[in-house]
């Protein structure tokens, strides 16, 4: 597996990056742009962040200037698990961002006793007095226990409760849940090497209205691989593509029913060559089938 790393040396980005100065690619920050969770009056930028090394390690450092840069550009999703949690908790805190940032967070909780204790601990952390979205990464286990998710609801200890997961195994499942409405938001792999939430999971989100966030768009890092040593189609330009890496997320973005994007990278630089993607034209219907097409030649 290629890791970004790996491929922008590959490529020469990153020496070209280094040549850069960092505030020169920090400013004038844009804005990402933003899309509705279906049914109310708050929106997210399309572009967030996934539980990074860096968050999940604890280093305060990195994490904080990851964080910066997020709300320079006006970020809001932060995926969060594990000690991820206590790391992104704190520097909300820290910033007094409980206003710009909105974290998922998983909980592990058998009951819902556990589950209110382990919400009060990331409370205690973060601030605050209810989460914003409370995810869990078994579906099966959530149907089975829907009034406890729903009581949490009622409870005010979070607004928003939902499922993620990255293998279509899970689709039918969270499918389940959506057709019943237990869940606001739901979090699956969707790319062009990934295609199959196109099918049925995202239309149905759509008909439900039901909120989408997206895993995966380079598919754990393989993605770098798959591009390495080739050149970015000069048409890509045309949407305001500038990397192989909005390449893959201007696709993903141009479904409507996409309300994020999550990418994971404990680096500054390739934060920003991320956030680029939610800025500018995203493709239409014909350039849609041209990545494909590209992408498919690369498979």
């Amino acid at each position: 597996m290629t890791n970004r790393r790996e491929f922008m040396g590959y490529t020469g980005v990153a020496i070209a990056a280094a040549s850069t100065p960092f505030s020169a690619m920090a400013e004038p920050a844009r804005q990402l742009a933003r899309r509705y969770l279906p049914g109310t009056d708050e929106s997210l930028a399309i572009v967030g962040y996934g539980n990074a090394r860096a968050f999940g390690e604890g280093d305060m450092d990195v994490s904080r200037e990851l964080i910066k840069l997020f709300l320079e550009h006006g970020g809001s999703y932060v995926d969060t698990s594990g000690n991820g949690r206590n790391t992104i908790g704190t520097i909300m805190r820290e910033r007094n961002a409980h206003d710009q940032l909105f974290l998922g967070t998983y909980i592990n909780g058998e009951n819902l006793q556990s589950m209110r204790d382990e919400i009060a601990e990331v409370l205690d952390v973060q601030g605050g007095e209810s989460l914003d979205l409370v995810l869990s990464r078994a579906p099966i286990d959530f149907g089975k226990r829907r009034d406890q998710y729903r009581q949490l609801k009622e409870d005010g200890l979070t607004r928003y409760i939902g499922v993620g997961r990255y293998n279509e195994r899970f689709y039918p499942p969270m499918m389940e849940l959506m057709n019943d409405g237990a869940v606001d938001l739901i979090q699956v792999n969707y790319s062009m090497m990934e295609p199959g939430a196109a099918d049925e999971i995202l239309p149905l989100a759509q008909e439900k209205n039901i909120a989408v966030i997206i895993n995966r768009p380079f598919m754990n890092g393989d993605y770098f691989g798959m591009v390495r040593g080739q050149e970015l189609p000069k048409w890509a330009a045309e949407f305001d593509c500038d990397s192989w890496a909005q390449f893959s997320l201007k696709y993903i973005l141009a479904n409507p029913t996409v309300n994020c994007v999550l990418t994971e990278t404990s680096n500054p630089r390739h934060a920003i060559d991320n956030f680029g993607a939610g800025f500018g034209r995203l493709p239409d219907t014909h350039e849609r089938k041209r990545m494909e097409a590209v992408i498919r030649e690369l498979m």
